[in-house]
């Protein structure tokens, strides 16, 4: 005879594990997907293949946005050439100048 008895709980979809002589909860087992298939090796496939295409959807994001800082910052620094180049009279501003 075991000596868990193995039970699913109808509000979340946990199977819980209880100790037949003490009555206490030994092991806990979350569902991993929303709606399980009953499989838990397919489940958890279908979990990393989700997480993936989240990670991957994250840093394309990411990479899209540092691009476009890149962009920006060229930008700026072109415009900030070219009016130094007009005002080649003028000193540089230093930090350290007072104003």
């Amino acid at each position: 005879m075991e000596r868990d008895i193995k039970l699913s709980c109808p509000c979340c979809g946990a199977i819980l594990f209880v100790d037949r002589v003490s009555g206490k909860i030994t092991e806990t087992r979350k569902p991993l997907v929303e709606q399980p298939s009953g499989d838990r090796l397919f489940d958890a496939f279908e979990k990393s293949k989700s997480d993936r295409e989240k990670r991957e959807s994250f840093f394309s994001n990411m990479k899209e946005n540092q691009e476009k800082k890149k962009k920006l910052s060229e930008e700026l620094f072109k415009a900030s050439l070219e009016e130094a180049k007009k005002n080649k009279d003028e000193k540089p501003k230093s930090i350290f100048d007072a104003d």
